[in-house]
């Protein structure tokens, strides 16, 4: 059975990274007022931008073995 607010929540996820994040949060906030998402899936949205957003760890580099 097809559900709007699974097909509004993938479409918001699948935004990430290629809209800008105020983009995809005024859209979202959107759907929220309409009733179609809910609190739990506006976090599950900003947790998506925040990991998006979160600074890459830089590679450790092994230590260098005296002989």
């Amino acid at each position: 059975m097809f559900s709007l607010r699974e097909f509004i929540l993938k479409g918001l996820l699948d935004a990430i990274g290629k809209l800008a994040d105020y983009q995809v949060i005024m859209n979202a906030m959107g759907w929220y007022e309409k009733g179609v998402l809910t609190e739990e899936d506006l976090a599950l949205i900003n947790d998506k931008i925040d990991e998006k957003n979160a600074p890459a760890e830089e590679p450790t580099e092994p230590a260098e073995v005296e002989e």
